[in-house]
């Protein structure tokens, strides 16, 4: 038999164990957002449940007519359609109407991955480019206007509720129902956003606060506890630390993502802002840090393959991180600061590589440490034949 019977050449992604696959990788990222998304619906409501359906139908839907006028096969079956659909929808408000929520879905799938040549073959993280074009689009007010948990309380936990514009009112943002009824929902800040503008001080907190009463300091500042369960407002994905953490232990324990990403992005971000003691345990605990390091910036396509290469897309993730939330006028930043880095791989897998034997060119790059090493796979014993 010839070698070239004996090997196949396919685009990235490129798996390097023998027990993976594209599929299992994805049903893997889908088994560690489940209790995210349970969450989500406890303290957010069925709302939570209509935008997860329209993403993954609209994603399902983009894929499929877009791989068939492209004349490609079509791969629904791989679950990559739906990990995108539900990560975009993670990065969400939970009051975003469902139409914007298509637009999005679409957007990710249709530009940002097909339109790229399919999986393997797009430059940005296809979730995070479609949040990233709504963020700077008209359509940014339904996407960021967050309410308070368990809002459902005062509309209804099966109600729909929708972010509506109405300039008649002096916030120009009113919530209304799938009826066209409004709501006496009121808006709450995240924790982030209080920060940034200045009310979330020791003293005192001014204007609507995040989390209930039970949840907030004497002062009315929200403590840790709140912050880390997730008894806040934010998007519908970012909301519980405890639950990101165990999701992505479990896609390290399985072998999908590489540790070294959320370890480099978080460990930078969080250095920094003890360094300037710029509120380190709220900004690491309120935004969307922990789910942009583990299910974001650990995708397969979109980040580096060299462990010299990981280290250095996840420490300049995280220092792009803290440079948005210290200097620019917005509260968050991790969307954009993966968005930066995703084009970037490109030239660190070029560069930033491990060289082969003998080789001597770029010894500056050849000397960066690739500490720890990974411990090889051993191979499966075969039960001994019987006689």
């Amino acid at each position: 038999m010839e070698m070239a019977d004996t090997m196949q050449v396919t685009v990235s992604p490129h798996l390097h164990r023998r027990d993976e696959t594209i599929s299992r990788g994805m049903r893997n990222v889908l088994v560690a957002l489940a209790p995210l998304g349970i969450w989500a619906i406890i303290i957010f409501g069925f709302n939570v449940v209509y935008i997860l359906a329209v993403s993954c139908i609209t994603a399902a839907l983009s894929e499929i007519v877009m791989r068939k006028i492209m004349r490609r096969p079509v791969t629904l079956s791989d679950g990559s359609a739906m990990v995108t659909a539900i990560l975009f929808a993670f990065l969400l408000a939970p009051t975003t109407p469902l139409w914007v929520v298509a637009i999005g879905s679409f957007i990710a799938v249709v530009i940002a991955k097909e339109l790229f040549g399919g999986l393997g073959k797009n430059i940005f993280n296809p979730a995070i480019f479609a949040r990233v074009v709504l963020f700077f689009s008209p359509l940014a007010v339904y996407s960021q206007r967050y309410a308070r948990p368990f809002f459902w309380k005062t509309t209804g936990f099966f109600s729909p509720v929708a972010t509506s514009i109405n300039n008649n009112v002096s916030s120009g943002v009113v919530y209304k129902t799938l009826a066209g009824n409004s709501t006496s929902l009121v808006t709450a800040a995240t924790p982030l956003s209080l920060f940034k503008s200045g009310r979330l001080l020791p003293g005192i907190v001014t204007g609507p606060t995040p989390v209930g009463s039970t949840w907030v300091t004497s002062s009315g500042r929200p403590n840790v506890g709140g912050l880390f369960l997730g008894l806040k407002s934010g998007t519908i994905g970012e909301i519980s630390i405890l639950l990101i953490l165990l999701g992505g232990l479990y896609l390290i324990y399985k072998g999908t993502v590489d540790w070294r990403i959320p370890a480099g992005i978080i460990g930078a971000f969080f250095l920094l802002t003890l360094v300037t003691w710029y509120h380190p345990v709220d900004n690491l605990f309120g935004g969307g840090l922990f789910l942009g390091a583990f299910f974001m910036a650990t995708d397969w396509v979109t980040s580096p393959v060299t462990r010299r290469g990981k280290w250095i897309f996840a420490i300049g993730i995280g220092v792009t991180i803290f440079i948005l939330r210290f200097w620019s006028a917005r509260p968050e930043g991790v969307a954009l600061a993966i968005i930066i880095w995703n084009p970037l791989t490109l030239l660190i897998d070029r560069y930033i590589a491990q060289p082969r034997f003998g080789e001597v060119t770029n010894p500056l790059f050849s000397k960066l440490p690739i500490l720890p090493k990974s411990k090889p796979v051993p191979a499966a014993k075969s039960a001994p034949e019987k006689t």
